[in-house]
């Protein structure tokens, strides 16, 4: 790996941690699929103004597939699970699911494009999935059923995450990767919009009374879309060039140790 990719990779590392630590302060407040609407919005624009001053194109008539593609498995659908399964378990829970990703992708990568399954990758998955279910059993949040369903749900993500790192490798070869990154948060802001809108009738907005928490999840949406999702992006969409979805991948290894700290120092999360 390229000396100055590491330093990308350790601040992805700590800029993805913290994006737990935001959506169990939004997604009480907006609802799951609002948070993670903001969420694209924000990316999105950020990108989108990247994209601009770069003038890179993003050739949609030939790419609109790929970006719809990446878009609901690299964003939208996870981004909604994530969210979701923050109303349920801490940031730690969340962030270790998420760790599972990598694993996935080499899973996905014998299913769809023939890669040779190892028995180290094997035996990875299996201890990731043991791993996940030793947390779940011994952490501080009751091994009950909404626990088990946020678990679920923050895994399901890391599933889709799989798929999309495996589905880049294939289809995004020779699409710049900003074009990708920005083509694929367009579609996940085309794809939300409607669902958020539809999910502010059976849960309405609640703000709470204090007017600062409403400030503080709405920072915290903005932040979510600005750094952990448009900047973070670019980064890992470049990683993903210079050194293979495999390894660039790999980066959530780091997030659960980095989410486990935050939320331990702003949220108060115990750390057992």
């Amino acid at each position: 790996m390229k000396p100055e990719n590491y330093a990308r990779f350790a601040l992805l590392g700590g800029i993805w941690g913290m994006s737990f630590i935001f959506m169990r302060v939004a997604a009480p407040v907006f609802g799951p699929l609002l948070t993670a609407f903001g969420r694209v919005l924000c990316g999105a624009l950020v990108l989108a103004t990247l994209l601009t001053i770069k003038k890179i194109p993003l050739a949609w008539r030939h790419n609109l597939r790929t970006y719809t593609m990446i878009g609901l498995s690299n964003t939208a659908i996870p981004f909604s699970l994530f969210a979701w399964a923050a109303l349920r378990v801490p940031s730690a829970y969340m962030a270790t699911a998420n760790a599972m990703a990598p694993l996935f992708t080499a899973a996905f990568g014998v299913l769809l494009i023939n890669e040779r399954l190892t028995s180290a990758r094997i035996a990875g998955l299996i201890l990731g999935l043991v791993g996940v279910a030793v947390i779940v059993g011994i952490g501080p949040a009751p091994a009950n059923v909404s626990t088990i369903l946020g678990i679920g749900a923050a895994l399901l993500a890391a599933v889709c995450y799989g798929y999309a790192g495996v589905y880049t490798r294939r289809f995004a070869v020779g699409i710049p990767p900003l074009a990708v990154a920005t083509g694929s948060l367009v579609c996940a802001v085309a794809v939300l919009l409607p669902a958020a809108l539809v999910s502010t009738v059976w849960q309405p907005i609640v703000l709470p009374n204090d007017a600062s928490q409403s400030w503080r999840a709405l920072g915290a949406v903005l932040l979510l879309g600005t750094f952990c999702t448009g900047i973070a992006y670019a980064m890992f969409y470049r990683l993903i060039s210079e050194e293979g979805v495999s390894r660039a991948m790999t980066v959530t290894f780091l997030v659960p140790a980095f989410a486990t700290i935050w939320a331990a120092l702003f949220l108060g999360e115990h750390i057992t």
